[in-house]
């Protein structure tokens, strides 16, 4: 299973790959600021992939509306593995 490194705390969580980057932080108790349930509507739930880019689902279509994400930010809800990565909670 991949395996999510959330910065900067260190936590380390082995998920499926039903399971995105939202629910990954929150069984480890990480604040993503989400607002609206993982639904991609309030677009709060940014972070930024330090490590394993290419092990991350495309960008959704509500991700690539989101004109003010940077290169290595996408919408924790959004991301769904099928590899290791490394991100930042921001």
């Amino acid at each position: 299973m991949p395996k999510v490194t959330f910065m900067p705390s260190g936590k380390v969580i082995e998920i499926d790959g039903e399971t995105t980057l939202r629910e990954a932080a929150h069984l480890l108790d990480i604040s993503v600021h989400d607002r609206c349930g993982g639904m991609g509507a309030c677009c709060n739930c940014i972070v930024t992939i330090m490590e394993g880019a290419a092990n991350i689902c495309p960008k959704s279509v509500v991700e690539e509306a989101v004109f003010y994400l940077a290169e290595h930010d996408r919408l924790s809800c959004q991301c769904r593995l099928i590899g290791d990565v490394v991100v930042k909670a921001i």
